[in-house]
């Protein structure tokens, strides 16, 4: 029986649907969940001089699992890792966080023969959203005139000449002031607006686009060969904020519809994964008023379960049989 290692965090409900649909294939899940790892967790691993390792050992207390045969790893949403209750320094603190960091960061290392549903480090590639532009030029699919930019002058240029545009982060999501967490969503910016911050425009880089007047708005989620296109419909909620950016209400307020796209269009889609390595993708896509089709961004790590709670699209089948065709090539390979 080969084992699926899913690297995580003890909320995510994507894990937990996906281990109960595994329960009736021949694939046994094992869940490391980041917050107990290092209390809840022993392993060993070593290797001889040659570089050739020994039999090695990985057992989960909490689920009173033992690692067998690592065959296929799907690294979801690991968050903090927490110490044992006499770790109280500080730098210690970070140490024990960081060394265990290090090791779930080499799970390539350790289990060099496994499968990937997306590998850690090809994940890290397009999370910066700078790196999708040229694969997106490279296979033709159209973007927003986008600036990145430290320049006062340059955004005024820039929105002087493409008239309503928006600012978002590139990667920051989110801080926490007080006790409470805020979220950093896309914003509209303008001439005034950039006068207003004229002197802190050089303190970071600034992310702007055109804005693009929403026909639709569609979620496609790509799980290997199966493409899921939904349709978010936020106009309804007479909300500027929402219309311009969803995630800033829940999703069970939104209208969510199955939809299509033309096949040619989704193929790209399916070639952008196929350039960054990547089984999986969530593209956040725009059509305008005159329907022409806009990427906005690929999540290689996005969440995709409420849609299949919203629309009844059978995207945890699809996990599982990617899944499962993961584990046959790993058995084909050893």
């Amino acid at each position: 029986m080969t084992d699926l290692l899913i690297v995580t965090s003890e909320t995510d409900l994507h894990a937990d649907v996906i281990i109960k649909e595994l329960q009736k294939s021949k694939i046994r899940a094992i869940r490391l969940n980041s917050e107990s790892f290092i209390q809840k967790s022993k392993y060993f691993y070593e290797w001889q001089a040659s570089g050739t390792p020994r039999p090695s050992f990985l057992s989960f207390e909490d689920s009173l699992r033992e690692v067998q045969d690592v065959g296929v790893i799907w690294w979801r949403k690991p968050e903090n890792y927490q110490v044992y209750p006499e770790v109280n320094d500080a730098w210690a603190i970070k140490y024990c966080q960081q060394e265990t960091e290090s090791l779930t960061y080499s799970l390539s290392g350790l289990y060099p023969k496994a499968r990937w549903v997306n590998h850690y480090y090809k994940i890290r590639l397009p999370s910066h959203r700078i790196n999708q532009i040229p694969i997106a030029h490279k296979l033709g699919i159209t973007i927003p005139p986008t600036l990145v930019t430290n320049s006062y002058e340059a955004a005024c240029n820039f929105v002087t000449q493409q008239g309503q545009c928006i600012v978002k982060p590139m990667r920051y999501s989110g801080f926490l002031h007080d006790e409470k967490q805020y979220a950093c969503y896309t914003r509209p910016i303008d001439g005034e607006t950039l006068l207003a911050f004229r002197e802190s425009i050089r303190l970071a880089p600034v992310f702007i686009q055109k804005r693009i007047q929403k026909k639709a708005e569609y979620r496609v989620t790509l799980i290997g060969k199966h493409d899921f296109v939904c349709r978010i419909d936020a106009q309804h909620t007479n909300d500027a904020d929402v219309t311009l950016d969803w995630r800033v209400i829940e999703p069970d307020k939104l209208v969510h519809v199955p939809d299509k796209l033309p096949i040619d269009y989704l193929n790209k889609l399916h070639q952008m994964l196929d350039e960054f390595g990547l089984n999986f993708g969530a593209f956040d896509i725009i059509r305008d008023e005159d329907d022409r089709l806009y990427f906005i961004e690929l999540n290689p790590n996005g969440q995709w379960y409420w849609i299949e709670i919203l629309t009844k699209m059978p995207m945890v089948r699809a996990m599982v049989e990617l899944i499962e065709d993961l584990a046959l090539q790993y058995q084909q390979d050893c």
